[in-house]
């Protein structure tokens, strides 16, 4: 590794005026504070997956339109590692599967659909997408998930669902740094939830030998903070109020000697500590480490002498989460805490609309800006989607920023994690602030010490099928039969696949793209008495098996938003009947093959060997097969019968019968498994297809047209790309639905850039030639 990159070394000292000074990094220091920390952050998963949707609420019988980023884990570029997306749809009240398929990743971008079935129950579910290097079996929790809410139809009521009251009170106190000690002034963090994680109002009151040393209360969802000078010496408890009762809590045991840190300043160039230690200790040596995402950007050591303020630099330092840990002369933590850093560091996406409001069916055209902090373009792969707001979840407030900013990187659900990222909330930093001190630094992802407890990554995911074959006889050589991987129909669908020694092969990524809509069939070309082949195709199963143990890490529904604008869904005309729900009630029907297999099916019933005889018997063993004809489905032929009423065949040995009857003839039933195993082939199913995401033009002539248009999805596009300048536009028409609309953008520049958008306008009904 290279450290000149990695980190900066500073030497900080004295209490008012740091100074900076460039210092040689001994190869001690080196490896017991970067080079471990490095190797073990390897062993993390390389990759993360966020999932972005068309909307948050869907009406049954429409298309889910999604976009996937497949990002490297510690910088938040496209990743190209992963070659396959696996994708399911999760019932969450019955955890029943209702789809799951394979589809292609492309440079890090996975552009796809899935269609909701007409007799799909109203609910919530959870779509989850795992691709091979994000997904393993020993992970302790899932983080690339979205939830929907799928309903009948915007037009019914919602149900309130009134939740009881909640008599219990998490509330829990983390001292900055990790500990108290006993005569420095240290700041308490504290966060109070309901049973259910959702924040709960609270004031309370410190007490120092039994009185009232100050007053406080919870300043953002449930958190707040005091401050005070604790004294070893001295009993101290606390008394909190809520809406239900009165509580008596101890504070975090005090330490009588020992090392505290504060955080002064944090800005977009630098961030200020404040190192204390106990008037006990003596003048000593400390060094102060900044990581990011596994990785050093800033090491300090100092001398430290009761105490000392430091300041570290943030020049290289990507945005996110931080943490800061001060070691002691052995290299042992002393005290640690977690901060956020350049939280304006992300995409900057300005949208501009040719109008704030528009006519029925009038073409709308958005130009779209992307800067850095500095309004310097940025090159960047976005999502956008325009929608009828009635679609929108105001709940959940999960999207690319918080995802991978905040989600990914801490253990356990956060409340709300938009709400940080919101230039509207003037106190946002300050919020943030609380939330990384009420995590503990344990709750980190990329803590040295969770990093030491983790298992290696155990992969059970992979962008090949393996397969196998092998000889019926053991003592017989393998040789070299060829297997050949195509799409029947398909021009130019077809490769020749290698077996090793062991006689493996692999259909891979490539393989599954020339069988994407359809299937994929591999035949071996070679007697099927002699060999043996198949393939391990259970991803799905095996994902299944992991799935049902981790917890999903999904933010806890906002509750702040129940003033949110209320948009009434649209009353399509009176001419125009609307079905709610229908219901089917029918026998049930055959599975149809695809094309190929149906061929092969009419090759096995040529290969039938019943015949109708000349006296026109079916397999008429008297007669024999002399002069004989197939016979035809359908038709009504007669059949010998033995001594007990059962059908005789041509191989029946005697030459007398004892009765007939007429029987209406069909061709042997087949199997799938039947078929494929009768014509040495193996059947994989390809990528899910691509879609094209439909959208009118409309000219003077169409824009009359008295065909209804009632698209609540204006536009759907997952690959538009900025230019040079930072700059893309985009064109699209209304429909005949008068109401509000919104629109949402996200994603990725180079760097890592985050960036997340939205705007709205009206669209109305012309009336009487009057807008």
């Amino acid at each position: 590794m290279n450290i000149s990159k990695k980190y900066k070394l500073l030497l900080l000292v004295w209490i008012v005026y740091p100074i900076v000074l460039c210092a040689q990094v001994s190869s001690v220091l080196k490896e017991e504070l970067v080079d471990n920390l490095y190797d073990l952050s390897r062993e993390k998963a390389s990759e993360l997956v966020y999932i972005q949707t068309s909307k948050g609420v869907y009406e049954t019988q429409e298309d889910v339109w999604f976009k996937c980023y497949v990002l490297n884990a510690q910088t938040y570029n496209l990743s190209l590692q992963s070659k396959t997306l696996f994708l399911q749809f999760i019932n969450d009240k019955t955890q029943k599967v209702v789809w799951e398929e394979k589809y292609e990743i492309e440079k890090g971008i996975v552009d796809g659909h899935l269609y909701l079935q007409a007799l799909l129950e109203a609910g919530t579910y959870t779509m989850m997408a795992y691709c091979s290097h994000s997904f393993y079996k020993n992970d302790l929790a899932f983080y690339a998930a979205r939830k929907l809410r799928i309903v009948r139809s915007t037009k019914r009521k919602k149900e309130v669902v009134k939740e009881t009251e909640d008599s219990s009170l998490d509330f829990k106190m983390f001292p900055e740094g990790g500990n108290l000690v006993s005569g420095i002034l240290s700041r308490v963090a504290f966060k109070a939830v309901n049973n259910k994680g959702k924040p709960a109002v609270i004031s309370g009151v410190l007490f120092e030998n039994k009185k009232r040393l100050l007053e406080f209360k919870s300043e953002h969802a449930g958190m707040g903070h005091f401050v005070f000078v604790p004294d070893v010496n001295k009993s101290y408890h606390i008394e909190v109020f809520d809406s239900q009762k009165r509580r008596k809590y101890s504070i975090p045991e005090i330490k009588t000697k020992g090392i505290s840190m504060k955080l002064l300043e944090n800005n977009k160039d630098f961030v200020l500590f404040n190192v204390s230690q106990s008037k006990e200790l003596k003048h000593t040596s400390a060094y102060l480490r900044l990581q990011v995402r596994g990785e050093v950007y800033n090491l300090a050591k100092v001398n430290l002498n009761k105490q000392l303020k430091i300041k570290v630099p943030l020049k290289d330092v990507p945005q996110g989460i931080a943490e800061v840990a001060v070691f002691n002369a052995n290299f042992e933590p002393v005290c640690e805490r977690l901060i956020y850093v350049k939280q304006d560091q992300n995409l900057h996406i300005k949208t501009i609309l040719d109008k704030s409001a528009y006519q029925t069916r009038e073409k709308v055209t958005l130009k779209i800006k992307v800067t850095d902090e500095d309004e310097k373009p940025v090159v960047a792969h976005l999502g956008l989607s325009v929608y009828d707001k009635v679609y929108h979840n105001p709940q959940d407030s999960k999207n690319i920023v918080t995802h991978y900013n905040l989600t990914t990187q801490l253990k356990g659900s956060i409340y709300n994690p938009a709400y940080y990222f919101n230039t509207k909330n003037k106190n946002r930093k300050e919020a943030l602030n609380l939330l990384l001190l009420t995590q503990g630094w344990r709750r980190y992802i990329w803590n040295e010490s969770l990093l030491e407890e983790l298992e290696p990554k155990n992969q059970i995911l992979l962008d090949v099928i393996k397969g196998m074959v092998r000889v019926r006889k053991r003592k017989k050589p393998l040789g070299e039969p060829l297997l050949m991987a195509y799409v029947p129909g398909k021009k130019g669908a077809k490769d020749f696949l290698l077996l090793d020694s062991l006689g493996m092969f692999r259909i891979a990524s490539k393989h599954l793209k020339m069988g994407e809509k359809g299937y994929l069939y591999t035949k071996l070309m070679a007697s099927k008495t002699d060999y043996i082949f198949n393939i391990d195709d259970h991803a799905f199963k095996t994902i299944n098996d992991v799935r049902k143990r981790i917890e999903t890490n999904y933010p806890i529904p906002n509750t702040d938003c129940i003033n949110a604008d209320v948009v009434k869904p649209f009353n399509y005309p009176s001419n125009i009947e609307v079905l709610e729900e229908v219901m089917i009630k029918g026998k049930k029907r055959k599975v149809r093959r695809d094309k190929y297999l149906g061929r092969l099916d009419s090759l096995s019933k040529l290969e039938s060997r019943d015949y109708i005889a000349t006296c026109k018997a079916l397999n008429c063993f008297v007669h024999g097969r002399k002069g004989s004809t197939r016979p035809v489905e359908g038709k009504t032929y007669r059949v010998l019968l033995g001594e007990n009423g059962e059908e005789l065949g041509e191989h029946y040995t005697r030459t007398i019968f004892y009765g007939e009857k007429m029987i209406t003839y069909k061709y042997p039933k087949f199997t799938d498994a039947f078929i494929l195993e009768k014509f040495n082939l193996i059947r994989t199913k390809g990528y899910y297809g691509k879609k094209e995401f439909y959208q009118p033009t409309y000219d003077k002539k169409s824009i009359d047209d008295a065909f209804p248009d009632y698209r609540n999805t204006l536009y759907w596009n997952s690959s538009i790309i900025t230019n040079k300048k930072g700059e893309a536009s985009v064109v699209f028409y209304c429909s005949d639905i008068n109401t509000k609309f919104i629109g949402n953008i996200e994603g990725v520049g180079g760097q890592g850039l985050l960036g997340t958008s939205s705007f709205e306008f009206i669209v109305r009904k012309i009336m009487d030639g009057l807008f």
